[in-house]
């Protein structure tokens, strides 16, 4: 059997509650340097880079090549994020609910979007549940046909069916799951006896000094 893993990175901080959300922040590119400057120094092996085709998939990509030797990224839409506005404002007006006001308000209410995601009551912006859960699968799946080691810098949403799939979870604690990832945070998946196992979730040691502590964000 051929060796075989997939390092999933999370975005860096993108811009919530500006114009465009879809850039970093300069925290995020911050994060994104020093993601690569922790794999340049562990000596991390990359076979080959897959991004999504968002601002901020490219912006962290670069990122990191600013500070690890990598090869140049591929640009994958399958790679991109869930329309999380499209999402929610059907779930409000199936539900005649109101906008999350907290984090609490939004822990509460994200798992039940799933579910009303995943039993096609809503749609993705026209996409369904399972299409998107396909679409990103077949990233993986192409991953470990090729073997060696790959990097896919996606977001949150990615993340968190993917590692669905390989824990076998359903759509309410996929929700939970994911709600945690933080920003440019690394997970990595390995082939074992002929299936995908989960080796690492959520880490960010880029960000353990005192000094970076601050630099651990969601959204």
């Amino acid at each position: 059997m051929h060796e075989c893993e997939i390092v999933l990175v999370r975005h860096g901080q993108a811009s919530f509650g500006t114009d465009d959300y879809d850039r970093l922040s300069p925290l995020g590119h911050e994060q994104a340097r020093w993601l690569g400057s922790y794999m340049h120094t562990h000596a991390m092996r990359v076979d080959r880079v897959s991004r999504g085709s968002l601002r901020r998939h490219r912006e962290t990509a670069e990122g990191i090549a600013q500070t690890f030797a990598v090869p140049p990224a591929a640009e994958d839409p399958r790679l991109n994020e869930l329309h999380f506005d499209s999402l929610a404002a059907q779930y409000r007006q199936a539900t005649g609910s109101g906008p999350a006001e907290s984090r609490g308000e939004f822990i509460e209410m994200f798992p039940r979007l799933f579910d009303h995601w995943a039993s096609g009551k809503i749609s993705n912006a026209g996409e369904s549940y399972e299409a998107f859960c396909t679409r990103t699968q077949a990233v993986v799946d192409a991953a470990v046909a090729q073997g060696g080691s790959t990097l896919l810098v996606t977001s949150g949403g990615v993340i968190g069916v993917t590692l669905a799939r390989v824990l076998g979870l359903d759509p309410r604690t996929t929700a939970d799951l994911l709600i945690n990832i933080h920003n440019a945070s690394v997970h990595r998946l390995i082939v074992e006896d002929g299936r995908l196992r989960l080796s690492l979730f959520n880490a960010s040691p880029h960000l353990d000094p005192e000094d970076r502590r601050h630099a651990r964000t969601y959204i």
